[in-house]
């Protein structure tokens, strides 16, 4: 049985146009461990928690004419560094700087491929700043 999109994510994907993204983003700042923070580490658990999400290694495909909405396959191209990045912010790594990156992340379709998420971690680029 196909898992189709429902009709109000439908909605959302072909109501989204460059200037009026339709998706949904978050935030969380979270205060970096005292070991620190080992990136490679966080993929390594996204990756052995995302066979209880299958959801998430899957793309969306278009039935062909558009006669019915788009349906849900697994990615057999599924690349978790596609979906889960890294950025820095520049030193002091104010709250201001924070939201620039999260407003250039956002602004991005997500719908040119059929993959539709992405995670992106940042920390500051200098010890001297106040996010990680």
């Amino acid at each position: 049985m196909l898992d189709r999109l429902s009709a109000l994510d439908a909605s959302f994907l072909h109501g989204e146009q460059s200037s009026t993204p339709m998706h949904v983003g978050s935030v969380a700042v979270l205060e970096r461990p005292r070991e620190g923070f080992d990136f490679d580490a966080a993929v390594e658990i996204i990756r052995r928690r995302l066979d209880y999400l299958p959801r998430y290694r899957r793309r969306l495909l278009s039935v062909p004419g558009n006669l019915a909405r788009p349906v849900w396959a697994d990615d057999v191209d599924f690349d978790l560094n596609y979906h889960v990045r890294r950025s820095a912010l520049p030193a002091p790594g104010t709250d201001q700087q924070l939201f620039e990156l999260v407003a250039r992340l956002i602004q991005r379709p997500l719908t040119g491929s059929g993959r539709c998420g992405r995670c992106t971690t940042s920390r500051v680029s200098k010890a001297t700043g106040s996010r990680s």
